[in-house]
């Protein structure tokens, strides 16, 4: 019978440590929608979620969830995860050597389903000579969509936000903006 009795106050002790433990939650900021890494984050991205205080997860509070609007994904924000001061930034993170360049795309120039992340390759078209020849295309190089936006025609064209090397970047930003680049999407990064 004591070893009953035992039994049962440890089985309660057991019960009440668990559920004490439990009620130790704490809020953060979690992902709601899917956010491509370049994208601004918007109050509909981002959710409340409450996890246990018992963690070493790298967290953001629910009180800061405000200061993230209008920031930059560092990284794609995948929906359901839990969101890290490191996978967001002020502004674009442009590494050393590198220049962000603008370029509008019309249909064809682009594969469909182009989105911010993917890796590319970028190809200027010349003009055409003199003689209405048309020049060889040159190969610009890899690249990076940081961003891309359709614009408000009927056309179907697009604004992209190119991640590419500093030396180049006035060469493809000038044939971006007189509609003389292509992008190839390519796979790695």
């Amino acid at each position: 019978m004591a070893l009953g009795v035992v039994i049962v106050i440890l089985s309660v002790l057991g019960v009440v440590a668990l559920y004490g433990n439990a009620s130790d939650r704490i809020e953060v900021v979690a992902v709601r929608q899917p956010v491509a890494a370049g994208q601004l984050i918007t109050a509909a991205d981002l959710t409340v979620v409450s996890i246990s205080s018992d963690t070493d997860l790298a967290t953001i509070d629910a009180a800061n969830r405000e200061s993230l609007i209008g920031k930059v994904a560092v990284t794609a924000l995948v929906p359901g995860s839990l969101l890290a001061r490191s996978q967001v930034s002020d502004g674009p993170r442009i590494p050393e050597g590198m220049a962000l360049a603008g370029a509008t795309l019309k249909p064809g120039q682009y594969p469909t389903g182009l989105r911010a992340g993917d890796s590319v390759v970028i190809i200027e078209s010349p003009p055409a000579t003199a003689t209405g020849a048309a020049a060889t295309p040159i190969e610009r190089g890899r690249s990076s969509v940081i961003d891309l936006e359709a614009l408000d025609d009927a056309s179907s064209s697009i604004s992209v936000s190119l991640l590419v090397p500093e030396a180049s970047a006035s060469a493809i930003s000038s044939a971006g903006a007189a509609g003389r680049l292509s992008v190839v999407v390519v796979s790695g990064s």
